[in-house]
């Protein structure tokens, strides 16, 4: 994979720069000639000139047989290859202590410091050589101490259509499935999960073609998803309607594939005063986890929930005021595929060691979660911002706790400090150790988008 996206960043390199200097090569030709055009019509002498244009100007559209395009179609069409990204370049170093420092000495002396460097890129095109059709590909790469490069193709689809009334999307693409913003119960279509603590973050999807059918002001979609799967009948199925009654979205799905348990899904979205509301839920029969419980010889055993129907769900709200640059968020989620006690059994670690489960399988082990955050940034047109977010397991009685301030002196570069703290008990979600504090200082240097 490494050397196949590789090869891909090479070949964009290889057809992109000779593109663009052709362009700038075509462009310097005739400047010297516009510029003297335009000085001319400045002087009242390019009346002749004009008027020779006009002259020949239905003559030369009825040689050419073409008819002049609609504006709105204009702007679907795109001659050159249009290319972007962005680059980031980030230094973060935290001191950590276990427990709380209850003492000068303690808070100077005890802690112990590490120190993250982090390279991130990614490299995108898009193609529209006609009305009907458009290619879009996405390769994503990262590097950070002591792990090797990271590189790989993100996205990679095409999109077309059939008279203006079934669209269609081919290949690898990010799927918007569920509504919530740190929890999404109901997204089952996606490789990853949204991480809350950083949930803007861009999620991989799988490979898939996707149909969407408008009709009226609602939609229709239906998904056939043929990720990491060599036969035809383990193809999933995975079809959705969204619609819209007065200022709410109701959206209904359901998906299906061979030995994977059945889902169905309903998520509502609208406004409420100048809050956003959003809400989904999910319905399954039986679970894909595997869930690890202890024993006293082999420390551990594994078992599955299979014919038994588990519900999940969330609801939460959003509140942007944009004079302000402030940002609300909250979210409630209820997590019907936890433990009983709301915790992973202590013996999960070696499970996973051992490869009985995988890292998806330690999600969420409780029952009821809460998180929120808010964001102020440009305050009084400064440079400085601020966010506090909290994330909370209330199942086993922990949370944690990031409040952070950022400085942006000039535009490529951003300064950020701030707290980590946990609390909760030992063994618990975000506590595994007990309750502890971290403090953080990073440094995001020639981050920018192009």
């Amino acid at each position: 994979m490494k050397h196949l996206a590789g090869a891909v960043l090479l070949l964009l390199a290889a057809f992109l720069l000779p593109a663009q200097q052709q362009q700038e090569s075509f462009d310097s030709l005739f400047e010297g000639e516009i510029l003297e055009e335009a000085e001319e019509a400045e002087n009242g002498e390019a009346g002749g000139a004009v008027a020779e244009t006009d002259l020949f100007e239905d003559e030369l559209f009825e040689q050419a047989g073409e008819e002049p395009i609609a504006p709105e179609e204009a702007f679907l069409l795109s001659e050159q290859l249009e290319w972007g990204g962005s680059f980031d370049m980030s230094f973060t170093t935290q001191v950590g202590w276990d427990g709380y420092p209850n003492s000068w000495k303690m808070f100077s002396r005890e802690g112990s410091s590490s120190l993250a460097s982090r390279l991130a890129a990614d490299l995108y095109f898009d193609a529209r050589p006609e009305r009907d059709f458009r290619v879009f590909g996405k390769v994503k790469a990262a590097y950070e101490y002591p792990e090797e490069w990271e590189i790989g193709i993100f996205e990679l689809f095409s999109d077309f259509q059939v008279r203006d009334l079934l669209f269609f999307r081919a290949g690898k693409q990010t799927v918007q499935w569920g509504v919530g913003y740190f929890f999404s119960p109901a997204d089952v279509l996606n490789l990853v999960s949204i991480d809350p603590e950083d949930p803007g973050a861009d999620r991989e999807g799988p490979i898939a073609l996707k149909a969407h059918l408008p009709f009226a002001a609602h939609n229709a979609y239906l998904y056939l998803v043929a990720n990491d799967v060599d036969k035809p009948y383990e193809i999933a199925v995975a079809p959705k309607i969204e619609l819209l009654m007065g200022s709410y979205e109701l959206g209904l799905g359901a998906f299906y594939q061979t030995d994977l348990t059945p889902k169905g899904m309903l998520t509502l979205t609208g406004p409420l005063w100048d809050l956003d509301l959003f809400g989904e839920a999910m319905i399954q029969w039986g679970s894909d986890r595997t869930f690890v419980r202890t024993t006293t010889f082999p420390l551990y055993e594994t078992y599955t929930v299979e014919q038994q129907l588990l519900f999940s769900g969330s609801a939460g709200f959003s509140y942007l005021k944009s004079d302000w640059n402030l940002s609300l968020f909250a979210q409630y989620f209820y997590n019907g595929q936890s433990y009983e006690d709301g915790r992973l059994p202590s013996t999960a670690v070696f499970a996973l060691d051992a490869g009985a489960i995988t890292s998806a399988d330690l999600l969420y082990p409780g029952r009821h979660y809460l998180a929120a955050s808010i964001g102020w940034s440009e305050i009084g047109d400064s440079a400085l911002s601020l966010s506090l977010l909290y994330l909370a397991n209330l199942s086993d009685g922990s949370g944690l706790i990031t409040p952070t301030v950022s400085w942006a002196p000039i535009d490529p570069v951003t300064l950020s400090s701030g707290a980590r703290i946990s609390y909760g008990d030992s063994g618990s979600e975000y506590a595994p150790l007990g309750g502890s504090l971290a403090w953080t200082l990073s440094a995001s240097v020639g981050a920018g988008r192009f």
